[in-house]
């Protein structure tokens, strides 16, 4: 039996088998993994036995391949054939982010009889995309599994919270959006569930709490988030603030004998987002009133996302219930970035800019500016500035002279050496063995963490740890890296493990300019 061909399957039948793998994929798959990573995808077409789906970001293509690529090849070759082959792309106008056609599209889709919508027991929808205007092949019908029809966030009268209420309306940074946030290892866990929260409100992950320290895009995820959801769902109430916000508008409640007004507002909304919740520290009566929303909100199946510059735990004087809630739902948290996602954050911000930067200045930035993603920005539009004045091109030696601080930074220089030599007293490995192809357990393991805090440690490529690590290519040393923070999210022992051996090689390691 032949493989089917393009001419075989019409629009409507690709749409019917995105339709009956979605399917499958819903027996094998959890509801908030398909929620989150497949009703972005969009089917294109189906041709010789290969299905081509698009998404809308490099990340996304990665994380399907790296993660469920099996499982969906599986699902496409129950409903295509056993030769069947899945092909993803990148291709953001065809995997439109909202999934429910406007008004003139169902139209449309009314009046064509093979593009009409499924039955209401169908978990997806058809979305009739029109081709980019710089692509000469014929428009593809898409399919995308629509937003939940009773996902118990929504409310019967939407109408935002606006200045007319007594608070201020949504103040979003245009900027601040999924695709604008630079994913790299530190914050790829945070990001994914950012999205997930966003496509899939209170039922994914509800609270969603996430931490990290200042100035590492904890605020760019909340306001990705509410831009999400206002383009999925315009009038969507959605209350997005500073937990200094909420104290204040407490306290003026108190003073004007408003709380009723008060606890309407907050207590009425689609989805609560607080940034830096922090700041309730050491404020009881506050706190008491922020427990009484939060479970308002909670038992009304209303989403809440919370940021804090600690986790729950670690925040002093608060409630133990609040910390109790805080850590019902998804915690998160994003690190320091590592050297490559400092480059790409450099690298974004400069072409937001329309400026071409140096690889040299790129790298001598990203090199010394290490905690804070905030700092990276300010640190370009310095350099911007400075060129401008001097009326100079952007150099090395000019960003030099602009922020001589950077060369008078001190920071500790961690030697290969070193790093194995700490790594190999720990679990009792020698360095030829680090260094080998040997591939049994009581080494590799060792190696992979070797790696890790070589790329956490160091400002090596994924290509020179390798060379040193026995001539591993960057593939497997990005793998060893992945697998052992994935097991640091999961695994307080192993986590323990990896803190203590980033502190001996800091005591060990000399420090140099």
């Amino acid at each position: 039996m032949s493989s089917p061909s393009a001419s075989d399957h019409p629009a409507a039948t690709v749409v019917d088998t995105w339709l009956a793998i979605f399917s499958d994929l819903e027996r094998r798959l959890r509801r908030e993994q398909l929620e989150t990573w497949f009703r972005r995808v969009a089917a294109l077409e189906l041709d010789g036995g290969v299905l081509t789906l698009a998404v809308p970001s490099d990340f996304q293509r990665g994380w399907i391949i790296d993660n469920y690529l099996d499982v969906l090849t599986k699902a496409c070759r129950s409903v295509v054939g056993p030769d069947a082959v899945v092909r993803i792309v990148v291709d953001p106008e065809r995997a439109v982010l909202d999934p429910r056609p406007r008004e003139a599209e169902t139209a449309a889709a009314t009046a064509a009889p093979e593009a009409a919508p499924p039955p209401a027991a169908t978990p997806l929808r058809v979305t009739d995309l029109p081709p980019r205007a710089d692509d000469a092949r014929p428009a593809s019908r898409a399919v995308r599994p629509p937003a939940p029809r009773e996902n118990g966030w929504g409310m019967p009268e939407p109408a935002s919270l606006g200045s007319r209420d007594g608070f201020p309306g949504l103040s979003l940074n245009t900027n601040y959006v999924f695709d604008h946030f630079v994913v790299g290892p530190c914050n790829r866990f945070a990001y994914a569930a950012a999205m997930g929260v966003a496509e899939n409100p209170a039922k994914a992950y509800n609270p969603f709490f996430l931490h990290g320290s200042v100035g590492l895009g904890k605020t760019h995820l909340l306001q990705a988030i509410c831009h999400e959801i206002l383009q999925r769902r315009p009038n969507a109430r959605i209350l997005y603030l500073s937990s200094e916000t909420f104290t204040n508008h407490f306290i003026a409640a108190l003073e004007k004998g408003s709380l009723e007004e008060f606890r309407r507002r907050y207590r009425g909304v689609d989805m609560l987002l607080i940034d830096d919740v922090h700041f309730l520290a050491n404020k009881e009566r506050t706190q008491e009133e922020f427990f009484h929303t939060f479970n308002a909100l909670f038992n009304e199946h209303k989403q809440i996302v919370l940021s804090s510059d600690s986790p729950p735990k670690e925040i002093p004087s608060l409630q133990e219930r609040l910390v109790s809630r805080f850590k019902w739902g998804l915690e998160a948290e994003i690190e320091k970035p590592c050297f490559e996602t400092r480059l790409a954050i450099l690298n974004r911000k400069a072409r937001t800019m329309s400026l071409s930067l140096p690889d040299d200045v790129a790298r001598f930035l990203a090199e010394r500016i290490v905690n804070n993603i905030r700092e990276l920005e300010g640190a370009i539009n310095r350099v911007v500035g400075y060129a401008a004045l001097q009326r100079e091109p952007m150099t090395l030696a000019l960003v030099r002279r602009a922020m001589p601080e950077l060369e008078a930074d001190r920071t500790a220089v961690v030697r290969f050496e070193d790093l194995a030599s700490v790594v190999g007293r720990r679990f009792n490995v020698k360095l030829l063995d680090l260094q080998s192809r040997r591939r049994h357990q009581s080494i590799a393991f060792p190696r992979q963490i070797a790696m890790f805090l070589a790329r956490r440690h160091t400002k090596h490529s994924l290509e020179e740890i390798g060379a040193y690590f026995g001539g591993r290519d960057h593939t497997t040393v990005l793998y060893g890296i992945e697998k052992i923070g994935s097991l640091l999210e999961s695994d307080p022992s192993i986590r323990e493990t990896v803190n203590a051996l980033s502190d001996e090689i800091a005591r060990v390691s000399p420090r140099g300019a």
